[in-house]
């Protein structure tokens, strides 16, 4: 059995020196934890640098690394928007116990079923919220028979992760 990488990245926002809000991606494994004044456990991602040291993140961008990477060798990530070599965007999901891609109107389909096909990350769906809308998908014809697979028109429209 091959070992498989287990991470997670979560969004880190602070205020710099100018007053001006920064967000960084902290990448290392997640834990709640909770500390003296907190009103309970808060997500932190933990990084190892020369010891462990624990980075308080926003719990609702939280997403776990696939296995996975696109067509340039980037890590692929849940939240992630990608965009397929055959036009289709999808954002990565975990659903049912593994990573799926889902194209909207509960269309989904499993990412280790286009593992070799080219991917492409364009963002995420918490720093590029404006691609989360794709307005329609060209009918595709099925080469044995001819019938049209995926012939409705639906919007991706995944705001924010509850």
């Amino acid at each position: 059995m091959a070992e498989r990488e287990i991470k997670y990245r979560g969004l880190k926002t602070f205020q710099i020196f100018s007053g001006e809000m920064k967000s960084v991606w902290i990448y290392g494994f997640y834990l709640k934890r909770g500390t003296y004044g907190d009103p309970g456990p808060q997500a932190h991602i933990f990084v190892y640098e020369n010891g462990y040291e624990g980075y308080r993140v926003d719990a609702k961008t939280i997403g776990q690394f696939t296995g996975l990477v696109d067509s340039i060798g980037k890590e692929i990530y849940e939240d992630d928007i990608i965009a397929l070599d055959d036009g289709r965007l999808g954002i990565v999901e975990f659903h049912n116990g593994g990573f799926v891609v889902s194209y909207g109107n509960n269309i989904r389909q499993a990412l280790y079923d286009i593992q070799n096909w080219k991917v492409t990350i364009l963002g995420n769906r918490f720093e590029n919220p404006e691609l989360l809308v794709k307005t329609s998908i060209v009918p595709k014809k099925n080469e044995l028979d001819g019938q049209e697979i995926q012939s409705e028109d639906f919007k991706l429209e995944i705001v924010s992760k509850e």
